[in-house]
């Protein structure tokens, strides 16, 4: 794509006003003026959505919310006004620029490949829906994937109606691009959070893609320029909707900071850890630990699109498995794995992970090493 001239950018707040039907707000002035954005209740939060706008691609990065999120986030802060005490809620936003930035890259990568269908990504893998348009009504049909090869993008036919995946505990990360009817511009946009099944349930690529973008047409810049309204959530076939039973996961936070191989503060913040009870490390034998970034990391503008968290996940996902190794003892774990193989894993075991895994401590990593921070130091301060 063409080098642009003119970059804006903007962030909207969705939420409820008076318990009612959730709405989108523009709070680009907080961010710009790096004022905390008031809440009237912690739980009328429902999501944040950054937009980045250029010649070619508009980038939208939407994060939804659960309650439990929201109450996470949201500092509740009391100060004396007129003698009185006064309550307020407050939220820090940040505009999500790395995720807009891949966002960008990935549109670039894919205009040459991209007609007037929807590029879905799930994961590691691009699937290709056809959509039907009917006066803003949207309906949505897979008919194949693309691959990544070393010469570009191969496309190939899916045989089957439809593609089943299990909901994570973590939530859905799914990326969407689509060319605008209306202007000469890619949309792209990624939504993190959870749809309407429950974590460990089955949805499919479809399902999810429509839920994913209705998600983000009350949004009034992206409902104009893809020229829908709605689009239509196909239903779940008997068969598919059953619930399956889930691998139980325990998910927890870890405080980090990253620095690139030359010491240079990339990013700090929190990444989510995930330990998989149903299976083993088919290579250590131990707990199967998978880490993910989560929109969670401020990352250093100078480095954006230098280095990005792939880099750092082999390192921090080896890493907390060494310390939460380490809190059990080399004999729990040898225990715990043998039941994970056999499928026995019992609840004792699981609370000794639970209370392992509780309070992780900071750690500091470039792409080749990490080591454990009892406290996360001051941006801009390198890793001793």
């Amino acid at each position: 794509m063409a080098p642009t001239t003119h970059v804006k950018e903007e962030l909207y707040v969705r939420r409820l006003f008076n318990n009612d039907v959730p709405v989108f707000v523009d709070a680009t002035r907080y961010v710009k003026q790096d004022l905390p954005y008031p809440l009237s209740a912690k739980k009328s939060l429902k999501a944040t959505c950054g937009v980045r706008t250029d010649h070619e691609v508009v980038a939208f990065s939407l994060r939804s919310y659960t309650s439990r999120q929201a109450e996470r986030e949201v500092e509740n802060v009391e100060a004396e006004v007129g003698g009185k005490v006064v309550s307020q809620n407050l939220l820090h936003l940040r505009m999500p620029r790395k995720t807009l930035h891949g966002l960008n890259e990935t549109a670039s990568e894919l205009s040459a490949v991209l007609g007037d269908e929807v590029i879905a990504e799930l994961g590691e893998t691009m699937y290709v829906l056809k959509l039907t348009r009917a006066d803003g009504e949207g309906e949505l049909k897979l008919v194949g994937r693309l691959d990544r090869t070393e010469t570009g993008y191969v496309r190939s036919e899916i045989d089957e109606a439809d593609v089943e995946f299990e909901l994570p505990i973590s939530g859905v990360r799914l990326r969407i691009f689509l060319r605008s009817p209306i202007r000469d511009r890619i949309l792209a946009y990624s939504f993190g959070g959870y749809l309407t099944r429950k974590p460990g349930e089955v949805e499919t690529v479809t399902r999810a893609t429509a839920l994913t973008l209705n998600s983000v047409l009350g949004l009034s810049t992206f409902r104009l320029l893809s020229g829908l309204v709605n689009i239509d959530v196909p239903a779940l076939s008997p068969e598919a909707g059953r619930q399956r039973k889930p691998s139980e996961r325990i998910t927890f936070d870890v405080p980090v900071m990253l620095f690139t191989e030359d010491n240079v503060p990339a990013a700090r913040g929190h990444i989510t850890a995930e330990i998989d009870l149903g299976s083993i490390d088919p290579v250590t034998g131990g707990l199967q630990i998978t880490v993910s970034e989560d929109d969670r990391l401020e990352w250093n503008p100078a480095v954006a699109g230098l280095v990005g968290f792939q880099a750092y996940e082999q390192v921090f996902a080896e890493t907390v498995a060494s310390v939460v190794h380490a809190a059990l003892g080399a004999d729990k774990v040898r225990d715990i794995a043998y039941d994970i193989m056999l499928s026995e894993l019992k609840p004792e075991a699981v609370a000794d992970i639970r209370t392992a895994t509780s309070g992780f401590p900071g750690l500091a990593a470039n792409p080749v090493q990490a080591e454990v921070r009892s406290a996360q130091p001051a941006p801009g301060v390198p890793a001793a």
